[in-house]
This record gives structure tokens, C-alpha cells and sequence, in this order.
């Protein structure tokens, strides 16, 4: 198995949580800052890249050096010899104008000294090997994700990443990076919108996908039973699932059902992945109407009303209180319609303000009225919004 790097996004549990799910946690190597390190057998990485949305890029490692008993100047020595060998060995061949970046990963403050030495020194050696040569970092700090993506990095040259482990120094070339045009254009081009129901981001709506389905074999179906405008089910067969959506607005089920039709086309999706929506209050679900075999539910959910300012406590616990309601009722009604394998990820309604967050209360007995015991809980949250998501993974008891 070779060795792989992982920049995890903003939310750095969660996003380790995503790639525990698909990777497992035995190949595991260690965490840090920045980073996940994990063994694989893999080669599409630029597929698996697609459908990771807490992971910002894959770096290949091609050198380890150990940090133990070796002084500063002594592994920068070795680092830069390693860029060197792989600079040789891997643009011998070239030909063209080589866009270059080198980013440096689990340090606050990135060493601007060695990005500097290492930039000079592989500017020569692409020279020599008759090559011009771009860099594409700025002020020889490290280069922004996107910078390397809109600049075509991967694609034109190569990405260099030295990442500080715990006892290791790792040194790679980036083998694929977040497709941020394909995020935007089905974020904010699909044809149905609507903020008042919710902007589930695309790429939490993948992390809630592979933390629901971590090891999808044969037919997998994911059901979104609040769907609203379809995010979650547009995700699910990205990523080569059969979907299923329904909500209690017939509106929703339409602007569902439309971008759907919309991503199909636009994306060329697999042949064989299927889809189909009905209207349905989630707490009333039969068996007619949900006659598959569910491998997963999913969903959003209703996180609340619209909030503009910061809600009172008397509106916190009317809200909570409405929520524990909807969400004891449709999660006793789906248990009796799906296996006893069945995993749900969903959402609840936290509140954020300066001195911490306010967390939906006693959910782990609501969830065990129903039928189901917690397995993890992670926040996710921005920095200009009152509320926050605390995306939740249950499993049947």
C-alpha cells in the first residue's frame, strides 16, 4: 500500500471523520493539524477526490524522513535532495512551460525561508533539464487550494507538499484537488433554489453521505425524507447511489424532482443510478409509499423558523420543543419500515453567540424513545450565522 495525504477542510473532526468512514480506521497512520495520512491501494484519486467533501486535496507521498536525532539543516538537506530526485526522474520527458507551487503542511507559520530555497533550487533543476518554469506561490508563502486548481497546477506541472508528522517528514506531489468550478455551478446553478428552506452546503451533503454509507456494497439507496430542494439526493448520485426524496411541500418535491432532471444532464451521470421523489409528511411514511429496501437515511431535516437575531430563551425552547416532537415522530415511524441495519446521519438545531453553543437538548433519550442509539455527533457551523448543525449519526438499537 502506498501512503497518502489528506488536507482536511475547515472542520478538521469531521473531516477526519469522512475519511475514517472510507478509508477505515486501520490504515490510519496519524493525524495532524492539517493533515490525514492514511494507506491505500487506490489509484483514481481524482474520483475519490469528487466525492469527499471535507477533503481539500491528496498529496502522494514519495519520501519519508525520519525527524528523530536529525537537525534542522540536516532534514532540509534531505528534503531538498528528494525534490530534486523527483524532479528528475519525473520531468526528464517534458516539454512546455511547467506551472510549479510548493506548499508546506502542519506548521502554523509556514518556514518562507525553505519555500524560498526550495523554489530557487527547483526553478534550476527544471533549467537544467530544459524547462521554463512559473512559480505559482506568492511572497514564498504557501499557495491557496484554489490558486493551484484555477492555475491548473496538477495539470500543467506539479504541486510539492512537505508535511511535518508527528515523527516523520513526508514529501509529495498533490494527485488531485477539490473541483471548485463543479461545487459552484451545482450550488448555485441548479435551477431551483430556495434560502428560506436552507442552503445544505454540496459538500456536507457528501461527508453526511459517507458517514451514513462507510462501506456501500452491491445496490445502495439513500433516502432524504425532508429533501427540500434536493441537495443531499443531487449528491448521493454524484457519488453513483440510487436516491429517493420526499418532503411535506409539494413545492420542495418539484424544485427536487427539476434538479434532479437538471444534474443528470448537466453532469452525465451513470446510467444505472436511479431516482424518484414523492410527497410525504415524513411522520406518516408507509410502507406503500417506501416499499425499497432503504441502505441509508439522510437528511437536513427542519432545523427551525428563519431567524434574523439571536432568539430569546423562551424562543429556544419553543423551538427545541416543536423540533423534539417532529423528530421523536418520524424517527419511530421509519423505524418500523427499515432493517435493523439501517444508519441514519442527520442534522439538529444548535444556537451560536460569544460565550459558547447551545446544543439540542436531551436528544440521546428522544433518540432511544425511538429506537436508536448515537453513535458520533459533530458541529458544523459559520462564523455570520445563528444557527448551527450538529450532524448526528444514529444506528438502530
Amino acid at each position: 500500500m502506498n501512503l497518502y495525504a489528506f488536507e482536511l477542510g475547515r472542520k478538521k473532526e469531521l473531516c477526519l471523520a469522512e475519511l475514517l468512514a472510507v478509508f477505515g480506521e486501520e490504515n490510519l497512520v496519524e493525524k495532524n493539524m492539517d493533515t490525514a495520512i492514511f494507506k491505500s491501494k487506490e489509484k483514481n484519486f481524482q474520483d475519490i477526490q469528487n466525492s469527499l467533501g471535507g477533503t481539500i486535496k491528496i498529496v502522494e507521498i514519495f519520501e519519508t524522513i525520519k525527524k528523530e536525532n536529525i537537525q534542522k539543516f540536516a532534514q532540509e538537506t534531505q528534503i531538498k535532495d528528494s525534490v530534486k530526485k523527483y524532479l528528475e526522474e519525473n520531468f526528464k520527458d517534458r516539454e512546455g512551460k511547467i506551472n510549479f507551487s510548493l506548499t508546506i503542511l502542519n506548521q502554523k507559520f509556514p518556514d518562507k525561508i525553505l519555500i524560498k530555497n526550495l523554489l530557487t533550487s527547483s526553478k534550476k533543476i527544471l533549467k537544467e533539464l530544459g524547462l521554463n518554469s512559473r512559480f505559482v506561490n506568492q511572497n514564498f508563502g504557501n499557495t491557496k487550494p484554489s490558486t493551484i486548481y484555477k492555475a491548473r497546477v496538477l495539470e500543467k506541472g506539479v504541486d510539492i507538499n512537505i508535511i511535518y508528522g508527528d515523527k516523520n517528514i513526508y514529501i509529495g506531489n498533490t494527485v488531485a484537488i477539490q473541483d471548485i468550478d463543479s461545487y459552484s455551478l451545482r450550488d448555485f446553478n441548479r435551477p431551483k433554489r430556495d434560502a428560506l428552506v436552507g442552503m445544505l452546503p454540496p459538500k456536507l451533503a457528501q461527508v453526511m453521505i459517507n458517514l451514513a454509507v462507510p462501506e456501500a456494497k452491491g445496490k445502495t439507496i439513500i433516502y432524504d425524507p425532508f429533501c427540500g430542494t434536493g441537495v443531499i439526493p443531487m449528491e448521493g448520485i454524484l457519488m453513483g447511489y440510487d436516491v429517493i426524496g420526499s418532503d411535506v411541500d409539494e413545492r420542495m418535491v418539484q424544485y427536487t424532482q427539476e434538479n434532479l432532471k437538471w444534474l443528470v444532464k448537466t453532469f452525465k451521470t451513470k446510467e444505472d443510478v436511479s431516482f424518484r421523489t414523492f410527497k410525504n409528511d415524513a411522520r406518516h411514511l408507509t410502507k406503500t409509499e417506501l416499499p425499497e429496501r432503504i441502505t441509508a437515511i439522510v437528511t437536513e431535516g427542519f432545523l427551525g423558523p428563519a431567524l434574523t437575531k439571536y432568539p430569546t430563551e423562551e424562543e429556544q425552547e419553543k423551538i427545541f420543543r416543536e423540533l423534539s416532537n417532529l423528530h421523536l415522530n418520524w424517527l419511530k415511524q421509519v423505524h418500523e419500515l427499515t432493517s435493523k441495519d439501517l444508519r441514519i446521519v442527520m442534522c439538529l438545531t444548535g444556537f451560536k453567540k460569544s460565550s459558547g453553543v447551545i446544543h439540542f437538548p436531551r436528544f440521546k433519550e428522544l433518540a432511544n424513545l425511538a429506537g436508536y442509539k448515537i453513535e458520533n455527533t459533530y458541529s458544523y457551523d459559520r462564523e455570520d450565522q445563528i444557527v448551527i448543525r450538529d450532524i448526528v449519526v444514529l444506528t438502530k438499537i
